[in-house]
């Protein structure tokens, strides 16, 4: 694990830097961006599955909901 915080405080990264790069990027390819850098091991578990949220423009319930349980473990 790279950084202790907590489900919500990632969320709350993503949607502070969303807002600065919203122009050019997807939301989820924010959301995973910030993923890699607070949480490389959870990111690297969803990378290039169904719950990559990297081309799509919202994140999907399942990933958010696998996150979450994963997050404190």
């Amino acid at each position: 694990m790279n950084t202790k915080i907590t489900y919500e405080e990632f969320v709350n990264k993503v949607d502070k830097l969303h807002e600065q790069v919203k122009q050019n990027w997807r939301y989820g390819q924010t959301y995973f961006a910030v993923l890699s850098s607070v949480r490389s091991d959870l990111a690297e578990t969803i990378r290039a599955t169904i719950y990559d949220p990297f081309h799509k423009e919202q994140v999907s319930e399942q990933t958010e909901k696998l996150l979450k349980d994963k997050w404190n473990v």
